[in-house]
């Protein structure tokens, strides 16, 4: 039986700041040698260092490998929609 993408539990193993071993990966959005921006189950995934290299790539199962000096890595959280109506909405309440 193949598992989904999206019922996958995320992974990260990091070893030096060298390389990068991460499960869970639904989409690469973009990559150079300075930057990674990948969609995972947990949400989207930023890195940032020099000399950055996709070594290993299997969207199917959701894995990828990153070599290179890796100095920031970073969740985005979900814009969550407010019901207030930002400032205005918080006036009038």
């Amino acid at each position: 039986m193949e598992q989904t993408i999206s019922n996958q539990e995320q992974r990260l193993q990091m070893l030096n700041r060298k390389k990068i071993e991460l499960t869970g990966v639904t989409e690469v959005i973009s990559f150079d040698t300075q930057e990674v921006v990948l969609d995972t189950v947990e949400g989207q995934l930023r890195l940032e260092g020099e000399d950055l290299h996709v070594k290993k790539l299997v969207l199917e199962r959701g894995e990828v490998e990153i070599q290179g000096k890796v100095r920031e890595l970073a969740y985005k959280e979900p814009k969550i929609k407010s019901t207030s109506g930002g400032r205005i909405g918080r006036i009038f309440r």
